[in-house]
């Protein structure tokens, strides 16, 4: 369980909100990941966090981090997805650096106080073509060889796996029915074809094809083939809480940027804030917004103590925040009309970004399927024993 208090929590809220309001924005956002660098976002951005300790917020002490919770990380990736930071920090901090601090050896974690101070960035690469969102649908053969793996197969795309250092892949331990392991991957690994694209909001990454790629003993994520099936899906699972809220931050600053639109524009004489109806979908947009930070702080307490059922509450997250993004981004273009979409307004960004956010790691139908499956096991196994 985090150790911060609420005082400590709202000093973070201030100083990451703080730091993107000078720093980010749509504007900045956007040259960027439309920029002739390849990575699609700022280095300098990066070595900031790492210089003001973000990046070892939830890392241990002996790593350099704050041992902070998914509440603290929670905190700075609501102010990053307000400001559209296009950084990839859920896949380095939430899914890269979980999976060592998880499963890596005493020598692999050495490898988190890299992360730490911003010399290392990790791509996480589990979803393949074919899979949909079924975590359990891997392909992908690491094929034991004197002396490591080799490894074949390909994976569909993930945000900042283009820019990665090291990339953590999963994939089935001897044939199709092994056991499923992560795998430490270094980016210049040979016979990796990397198929660098940007994602609907702009932000990039790439799918990856390994053709007999090979890789050392050490490579294999607690150098043991026990079966990570259960592991990668409570890595998902946060990760798709940290996403809920990116998107939070998003949803805030899309109901703010309308309300003000509808304040200053006008039309038959009046500003639109004058019109009844269209104060009544702003109000909705903020029911939205309040509706959705409950159950993600929910979620994120049930992470961070423990809770048996904290799948659960991230799973209730995901449902509301993905209908809220849609929902919320939806009626911030229809209340700009049509030039609500087009780059020069902030607010067909901010679209982009929940929509990004709505699918990744599944969609509210999807969770919302998994909830009802947990509901029937419960029910059933209740009739089962006769309670």
């Amino acid at each position: 369980m985090s150790a911060f208090s609420t005082e400590e929590r709202q000093l973070l809220d201030d100083s990451f909100n703080e730091y993107f309001r000078d720093n980010y924005g749509a504007t900045h956002a956007v040259a960027l990941a439309r920029s002739g660098d390849p990575d699609g976002f700022g280095r300098k951005e990066w070595s900031d966090y790492a210089d003001l300790g973000w990046l070892g917020l939830t890392l241990p002490e002996a790593a350099g981090g704050s041992e902070g919770g998914l509440t603290e990380a929670g905190i700075f990736f609501a102010a990053a997805g307000r400001y559209l930071a296009q950084e990839p920090l859920v896949q380095t901090l939430v899914l890269g650096a979980g999976s060592i601090t998880r499963l890596g050896t005493p020598e692999q974690q050495k490898q988190l106080k890299e992360i730490a101070e911003g010399k290392l960035l990790v791509g996480f690469l589990h979803a393949e073509l074919a899979s949909g969102y079924d975590r359990s649908h891997v392909t992908t053969i690491a094929q034991p060889i004197e002396g490591g793996f080799r490894l074949t197969g390909e994976k569909a795309f993930a945000v900042g796996a283009h820019s990665a250092d090291i990339l953590i892949v999963s994939a089935r331990i001897g044939d199709a029915a092994g056991p499923v392991g992560l795998f430490l991957v270094p980016a210049d690994t040979d016979n990796m074809q990397f198929t660098v694209a940007p994602a609907i909001d702009g932000r990039r990454g790439a799918a990856v094809r390994f053709e007999d790629a090979e890789l050392g003993k050490d490579a294999l994520l607690g150098n043991n083939t026990e079966d990570r099936t259960l592991e990668i899906d409570t890595l998902l699972d946060h990760g798709t809480l940290a996403v809920c809220a990116d998107a939070l931050g998003a949803m805030v600053a899309a109901t703010e940027i309308t309300t003000e639109y509808l304040n200053t524009r006008e039309q038959f004489g009046r500003k639109l804030a004058d019109f009844q109806v269209l104060q009544h979908r702003v109000a909705d947009m903020k029911v939205f917004c309040e509706e959705a930070r409950v159950v993600i702080h929910a979620a994120l307490t049930a992470v961070d103590e423990g809770a048996p059922d904290a799948n659960l509450a991230i799973w209730r997250a995901k449902v509301q925040t993905a209908r809220a993004a849609r929902f919320i981004g939806g009626q911030g273009i229809q209340l700009h009309g049509g030039m609500g979409m087009t780059d020069e307004m902030p607010i067909g960004h901010y679209y982009k970004r929940l929509t990004m956010c709505e699918a990744m790691f599944g969609d509210a139908e999807w969770h919302l399927d998994r909830l009802a499956s947990m509901t029937n096991m419960s029910v059933n196994g209740s009739a089962a024993t006769g309670s």
